[in-house]
């Protein structure tokens, strides 16, 4: 289906379904990566999931780190 035909479509769904959809495509690219991001029972999963980004070389971006993007984003939310 090409993104033409799904956004409309995941713009139809209701809130609960977005965020279904959000955790069924992070575990499914998390697999593709190599990465589960099911919490082992004896480990925090909090650190398991950032040292499971660190090892795939993901970049974590942040508006904080980038003025142009924070001042942007700041004229947005005014």
């Amino acid at each position: 289906m090409p993104l033409s035909e799904l956004l409309p479509a995941v713009g139809q769904l209701s809130h609960q379904d977005k965020l279904r959809l959000i955790h069924f495509l992070l575990l499914a690219v998390a697999k593709e990566e190599g990465c589960s991001l099911e919490p082992a029972e004896d480990t925090n999963s909090e650190n398991l999931l950032l040292n499971q980004l660190a090892s795939t070389g993901a970049v974590v971006w942040s508006p904080q780190a980038d003025m142009e993007s924070l001042q942007a984003l700041s004229e947005l939310l005014r």
